[in-house]
């Protein structure tokens, strides 16, 4: 048996390899917007009535779905993520979920572990993903009712948690603190420990440019709020790591690698942001992903951050930038205040 550490060794080099060819091995299929939450930083969940005003007005079908798939799978992709919303509501999860498994993906399910019904579960008994990734953003009900915005939320995830464990499917949690539930940390660490699940987490969250109705600038923590300031100033400050010559896109996991097809059925390089327009439905996939390529590489920084004087410590991508500053290619004074701000 190959040791874990040899077999990321060899992804690392197979992803190499893909980098200098151009060439997509890793996708993410976003399949609805759809989620049983209502989570106050999300930038995709929409109501049912709400999907019809927003980008091309419809999920894709299963079947949309299926060819996604066969064509990722003929395009040489090995690892799929699985996402949403929270994937499991699109009215044919099921069918969409068979029909991929069957093509032989490495796949990682992303869900809230909300939904986990008897009928997912008989699903995943016969094909489970390779790993789950759960969000967890809370150790009670009385947390998720303020940060989910629904009753029960922590007994039906910690259910949907113990379900997908019985299973033998492997769990990773990954937490976005916000005003809401950052004094719960400790607890939601400790369940992570308790029932030795890895755990990553995150105070990053955007306003939304894909239509969603988040409450951003009302829940989102600051630097300065976690009183960790001086801290991220001393590691910007000491290490540098942004170079104005390189391109936005050098900066994204999935640059030259890999690609996302979003619920409403367009080819980006990121799910935050709402551009470009690649219709996934209407080119080949090979004429899509040259325009993804050719997107990428035409992006640059906005212009005042090529002269700015912190240009080198600025620790930021597209997707930062874009949220935080009303699309691509923007940048405003007030943000660029904050910056240097959090560096002095």
């Amino acid at each position: 048996m190959t040791e874990p550490g040899k077999r990321k060794g060899l992804f690392q080099q197979i992803k190499e390899k893909a980098f200098e060819e151009c060439r997509p091995i890793q996708a993410t299929f976003e399949l609805t917007p759809r989620c049983g939450m209502n989570c106050r930083m999300c930038y995709v969940h929409l109501q049912p009535d709400e999907i019809p005003k927003v980008g091309r007005g419809r999920e894709l079908t299963a079947k949309e779905w299926v060819r996604m798939g066969e064509q990722a799978q003929k395009a040489g992709v090995f690892s799929l993520c699985i996402t949403g919303g929270d994937p499991l509501l699109h009215p044919e999860f099921e069918t969409i979920w068979r029909a991929l498994a069957q093509m032989g993906f490495r796949i990682t399910l992303q869900t809230n572990a909300y939904s986990i019904t008897e009928k997912v579960e008989e699903l995943f008994y016969e094909y489970p993903p390779h790993e789950a990734k759960i969000t967890l953003y809370g150790s009670n009900d009385e947390v998720y009712r303020e940060v989910c915005q629904v009753e029960q939320g922590f007994t039906r995830v910690d259910e949907g948690i113990r379900k997908l464990r019985e299973l033998k499917i492997p769990i990773q949690l990954v937490t976005t603190f916000v005003k809401q539930n950052v004094e719960d940390k400790d607890h939601i660490f400790r369940y992570a420990l308790q029932h030795h699940y890895a755990w990553y987490y995150s105070t990053c969250c955007y306003p939304s440019l894909r239509g969603a109705d988040t409450d951003v600038r009302e829940c989102a923590l600051s630097a300065y709020d976690l009183g960790c300031s001086r801290e991220v100033s001393k590691e910007w400050n000491e290490n540098p790591v942004f170079k104005a010559e390189k391109k936005p896109c050098e900066y994204c996991d999935l640059y030259r690698t890999g690609y996302v097809i979003t619920w409403d059925g367009y080819m980006r390089f990121c799910l935050f942001l709402n551009r470009p327009e690649i219709d996934a439905l209407e080119e080949s996939f090979e004429e899509n992903w040259k325009t993804l390529q050719e997107y990428s590489e035409s992006i640059r920084w906005p212009e005042k951050c090529y002269t700015c004087e912190i240009k080198d410590k600025c620790r930021r991508c597209i997707a930062t930038l874009a949220c935080n500053n009303g699309g691509i290619g923007k940048v405003k004074d007030v943000y660029c205040k904050k910056i240097f701000q959090l560096l002095k």
